[in-house]
């Protein structure tokens, strides 16, 4: 039982010294206000809330109490911005529809909350509180209830900054619980065949200077990540390396993948932090926000300094080029735009949102040639059929080329033209459909600028030449992968101690253990001769044995059994089974990590996919399910071998 405390003491500091728990070191280099919409200035907004009051209300965290009428009036001066969310005005009356649920009052509750998805229907948060408001309204509505827990689900995949931080949350909790998993393989590897590395040193003992030579480098090499001052987990595989001639095959085939995850998953979460905290994730944030929220003056000077700096970013003129329009500054928008096709002939979007600028200057003609260009780029794009109709309808009403434009709109887009044809108003925002940056052109850009020009291969590439955490670092792991190749060969020229899995003594000589064993049990010699064959040996021979492999067997299964319900898959690993434990202990980790940044990786913008009741029901009932069924599996298990008396 000592020797259970002791494996499992040292998997705790391990684990702990991993995390960071004894340094106390930061996890990551992120700003604290990243995705953070706490940081908006609501009196900087575009929109004129100061006639309803808002602004202060909104400056000092107080209920907005604001009437339908009111409500209405904001909703329908956003449409004629033609703003798509207003995210701080969502989320007030999102924490306006919370106080009303939590004080008694559903209809409130339904009422703002239906407000805020109106206002900022991009955003998941506002379908997810109208879906509590609703079941607060009626627990037995689930027909409205669980649509709007969708369009949630839906929006947060959809919206940017949400789908970014969900993504990068979940590559960074899932390669650490991998990292995680492979650190306990790893000191499994070396609890159980390390003392067969200094039985070869004691059994190797002799006078001869050369050999003693040998054995002394032995020492020498194995405290070598010591006097290196190697990383925990590098250091690790370096000693399971070196063990290599004691490892069975599954094993080295798993170390092998234990060196690659540890070059590529840190590689790519320093990568990824680096490049979110940089300025060119941020201005893509910038780009989000000024295409689909209602954007503040910060984000404007932004914009313009990077296409200062960067004069070839057609993404970012067409950014300024919206902007502009939307402030109804025509002229400014009209050379933003063309700044945009004079850098992407190809980018159709701004040969749209030209056309929709030459609309509201009357200039019909060059508005009907910009719409047609982008049609002939994208001619399955309903959108601009449908601004060519309004061009045409401008230009006359009997024109039958009014009607083709409009049915072929109707045709591709059916839902958007149904939509736009309802509005009844003269405002030039609402009469056409301005063309933005979608979330799935923001993500690519993000993927192209994280990668680099230089593509994939070359960051897979340059990842084997990082370097290596410790005292040296010119180590690179293509030195690991060289000790892994050199390592293979020597074993084939020398024969190393095994465990046998019977009785626990390091031997040369194998037998299966019976014929038609599935798993091919291979146990010692005198394993074989005792328990297979039954030869009539010695009693106290016999017996010695016998007790041997007993006491083996217990503490064996019994090591594997008890530290399994501290860390689900331990006991597959212990027995052999590396797929199966680092599959059971990374999900495990997934869990214990989930619960560890329960307010997500990077700060909460707000906007999260469930509030913490929800998140707390969602992640605590598939742990407890998880963790049931683990743990049926681990009272049903049983030693290995069943030693006969």
């Amino acid at each position: 039982m000592k020797k259970i405390i002791l494996l499992f003491l040292l998997i705790i500091l391990s684990l702990a010294y991993y995390l960071g728990f004894p340094a106390r070191k930061k996890m990551l280099p992120l700003s604290r206000e990243f995705f953070s919409t706490e940081t908006s200035s609501a009196a900087e907004q575009t929109l004129d809330l100061k006639r309803l009051g808002a602004v202060q209300k909104l400056a000092e965290g107080k209920p907005l109490s604001l009437e339908r009428k009111d409500l209405d009036q904001l909703h329908q001066l956003k449409l004629d911005k033609g703003i798509r969310n207003l995210p701080i005005l969502s989320l007030s009356l999102i924490r306006d529809a919370k106080r009303a649920r939590e004080a008694g009052d559903p209809d409130r509750a339904v009422e703002l909350a239906d407000y805020a998805v109106r206002l900022s229907p991009d955003l998941p948060r506002p379908y997810y509180e109208l879906a509590w408001a609703l079941w607060k309204q009626s627990p037995l509505q689930l027909g409205r209830v669980l649509p709007e827990i969708l369009k949630g689900c839906q929006a947060a995949f959809r919206h940017y900054p949400t789908s970014l931080n969900l993504f990068y949350h979940f590559f960074y909790i899932l390669s650490n619980a991998i990292l995680m998993a492979f650190l306990i393989f790893g000191i499994v590897i070396l609890w159980r065949h390390a003392r067969l590395y200094f039985s070869d040193i004691r059994r190797n003992l002799t006078q001869e200077v050369s050999v003693l030579f040998v054995n002394g480098l032995k020492v020498f090499i194995l405290l070598l990540p010591l006097f290196l001052r190697l990383d925990l987990l590098w250091a690790i595989l370096f000693w399971s390396v070196l063990l290599w001639g004691y490892l069975g095959d599954r094993e080295r085939r798993f170390v092998v993948v234990f060196l690659i995850a540890l070059v590529y998953l840190p590689f790519f979460l320093r990568t990824a932090s680096s490049f979110l905290d940089g300025a060119a994730s941020e201005i893509i944030l910038e780009m989000h926000k000024a295409n689909h929220e209602n954007w503040e003056r910060s984000t404007e000077d932004n914009l313009k300094a990077w296409a200062l700096s960067k004069t070839d970013d057609p993404e970012v003129l067409f950014t300024l080029g919206l902007i502009e329009k939307k402030k109804a500054r025509y002229a400014q928008a009209e050379d933003f735009y063309r700044r945009a096709i004079d850098r992407d002939p190809d980018m159709s979007e701004a040969f749209s949102n030209l056309g929709n600028v030459y609309l509201a200057q009357k200039q019909i003609p060059a508005a009907i040639d910009a719409y047609q260009r982008a049609v002939d780029l994208r001619p399955e794009k309903g959108a601009y059929h449908y601004n060519l109709y309004r061009a045409y309808s401008q230009e006359t009403f009997l024109s039958g080329k009014s009607d083709r434009a409009f049915e072929k709109a109707r045709k591709l887009a059916p839902a958007l033209v149904q939509y736009y044809s309802k509005i009844d108003s003269s405002n030039i925002n609402r009469m056409v459909i301005d063309e933005t940056l979608t979330a799935g052109m923001l993500r690519n850009r993000f993927l192209d600028q994280f990668i680099g020009k230089e593509g994939l291969l070359f960051r897979l590439f340059k990842a084997w030449f990082e370097r290596i955490p410790s005292a040296a670092p010119l180590l690179a792991p293509i030195l690991f992968l060289a000790l892994i190749i050199g390592m293979s060969r020597y074993t084939r020229s020398k024969r190393f101690l095994t465990r046998c899995p019977m009785c626990g003594s390091g031997t040369h000589r194998f037998y299966l253990s019976a014929e038609d064993t599935p798993d091919q049990k291979f146990i010692c010699f005198n394993c074989f001769r005792l328990f297979v064959q039954r030869e009539k040996l010695h009693p106290k021979i016999g017996q010695k044995k016998a007790l041997q492999a007993a006491q083996f067997q217990k503490q064996d299964f019994l090591t594997g059994k008890i530290l399994s319900y501290f860390l689900i898959g331990f006991g597959d690993l212990w027995r052999g089974r590396p797929l199966k434990g680092l599959f059971l202990l990374s999900v495990f980790f997934v869990f214990v990590l989930r619960f560890l940044f329960w307010n997500g990786i990077l700060p909460d913008s707000g906007f999260g996919v469930f509030s913490p009741p929800g998140r707390l029901f969602v992640w605590g009932g598939l742990f407890l399910l998880f963790y049931f069924f683990s743990f049926r599996r681990i009272r049903r298990q049983k030693p290995q071998f069943e030693i006969p008396k």
